[in-house]
């Protein structure tokens, strides 16, 4: 496996994308980078600019990407699908994809400040491909 194959299976297993980044560090933030220094393959987090030491060190790419691909399965991918002034629209939605059959979590921020919180929806890993399918039907009206 390469890196474009790497991204590629990351992105049809419903990784979160923002949980890491491949090929550069580039403004990645809170996440695990796979970057190539000139003559090997690192793997290290970031956080905030700086970069803690490589958890992994390869010559060869595929391995590299090998432990890329199982290190990130490991994680629980989260996808926040509703961002809402209200905590009946978070309901709403939420009890729409439970009746598709897709589980979800919400939790409450004070995005607007304490008088003005925000309620969020979040899926978890493939889920989000489901979620995205309701969401399209709930925008365009045919439900």
């Amino acid at each position: 496996m390469n890196t474009h194959q790497l991204s590629e299976r990351l992105a049809e297993e419903g990784c979160n994308p923002h949980l890491y980044a491949i090929g550069t560090r580039g403004n990645a933030s809170d996440a695990f980078c796979l970057t190539h220094n000139g003559t090997e393959w690192q793997i290290y987090y970031t956080e905030r600019g700086r970069d803690d030491a490589p958890i992994y060190v390869s010559k060869e790419e595929p391995l590299a990407c090998e432990f890329f691909f199982k290190h990130i399965m490991e994680m629980r991918h989260d996808h926040c699908v509703g961002i809402f002034r209200s905590q009946e629209d978070a309901n709403r939605l939420t009890a729409k994809l439970k009746e598709g059959d897709i589980q979800s979590w919400q939790d409450k921020i004070p995005y607007g400040g304490a008088r003005a919180p925000r309620f969020r929806v979040f899926v978890v890993g493939k889920a989000i491909f489901a979620a995205q399918a309701i969401i399209e039907e709930l925008s365009s009206g045919k439900t």
